[in-house]
């Protein structure tokens, strides 16, 4: 952003341009005392959540949202072998289409409620999140990051640019539930990736005693090795179609 931002010159409309976190950006760290990602609700307007600096922070931002018409969400992720995704809901399909990721995941807003992307949608608007790649590879992954943003501002007709619009082929996954960790007798099978094909009654960790078995058509997304209690421990989605 700090690089584009002196280049960037639309031809209409009010563009913002915001770091989300910047304490947690200073410290090179996730988060100060919560995730922001799941701060996003119109009910965090007033004293109902905990002071903390996060539900401030998307009070803020959630004023600047009611101003706009559209959202694209720039993160990264941990999986060092993952690939780009897109986030959203059906009512951006159509813009996320036209975006280089091959993968497009839905239904976060009720799977993970709060994120910057899920309140844009449950506003009646659109809401686009860009998982660019790991964190630990941001610098190859600018250039992706970048390129979204201009066919972005293309797609809205805010810039004027000869950035060209995907033609691949998407993936769709839904999103369908999320996995707490709850116990230290926690256990998930190594080796796994965001949207790991997992095969049908595979057996692909456990919990107290529990099994994780696969059903079919399914696959994982987001999976944590050792994740904190009472921390997310993986998302399952299923395959489907636009």
């Amino acid at each position: 952003m700090r690089e584009l931002l002196p280049k960037l010159q639309p031809t209409r409309g009010t563009l913002y341009l915001a770091f989300a976190n910047p304490p947690a950006i200073e410290k090179n760290v996730r988060l100060v005392n919560i995730n922001l990602n799941r701060c996003f609700f119109k009910d965090n307007q007033d004293n109902t959540y905990e002071n903390t600096y996060e539900y401030k922070r998307a009070r803020e931002l959630m004023a600047i949202l009611d101003e706009c018409e559209a959202l694209l969400d720039l993160h990264a992720f941990n999986d060092k072998r993952g690939e780009p995704f897109i986030i959203c809901e059906e009512n951006a399909l159509n813009i996320a289409a036209k975006l280089d990721p091959t993968i497009i995941s839905t239904n976060w807003s009720e799977v993970e409620p709060g994120g910057s992307d899920g309140y844009m949608y449950k506003s009646g608007k659109i809401g686009v999140c860009l998982e660019c790649g790991s964190i630990s590879k941001s610098k190859q992954n600018q250039p992706l990051a970048v390129k979204t943003i201009k066919q972005f501002l293309k797609y809205f007709q805010m810039l004027d640019s000869d950035v060209e619009f995907s033609t691949n082929p998407k993936r769709t996954i839904k999103a369908s539930y999320s996995v707490i960790r709850t116990s230290k007798d926690y256990h998930l099978k190594p080796g796994m990736t965001n949207f790991h094909e997992l095969k049908t009654g595979e057996v692909y960790g456990s919990q107290d005693g529990k099994n994780f078995i696969a059903q079919e058509g399914e696959c994982i997304i987001f999976p944590r090795l050792d994740p904190k209690i009472n921390a997310e421990a993986f998302v399952i989605g299923r395959e489907g179609m636009i």
